[in-house]
């Protein structure tokens, strides 16, 4: 039983845990505004290097702090705390 739980705990931190250390950041939110930024970028330039690639991703990550992914999620998930559904999707834009 014991060992059920240490599983359950260690899946629950790495899920909140992953997306942040991942995109360098200290909340889901902003990581998940930073991994949107990125896909943005590589969309635009048609690739994920090349100077247009760079100067996008870079140009959006210096403005990514999270509260725009944080006001998205509050809206559509009005009764989800903001954390739990910044990781959701975090994770369903991963895979």
């Amino acid at each position: 039983m014991k060992a059920v739980i240490g599983a359950i705990i260690v899946v629950v931190v790495l899920f909140f845990a992953v997306p942040m250390i991942a995109a360098g950041t200290t909340n889901t939110c902003q990581a998940l505004e930073s991994h949107s930024v990125s896909d943005t970028a590589s969309s635009v330039a048609g690739s994920n290097t090349g100077i247009v690639h760079n100067v996008i991703n870079t140009v959006g990550q210096a403005g990514a702090t999270g509260q725009a992914a944080s006001a998205t999620e509050s809206q559509e998930h009005p009764d989800t705390p903001t954390g739990i559904s910044c990781t959701a999707d975090y994770w369903k834009q991963m895979f």
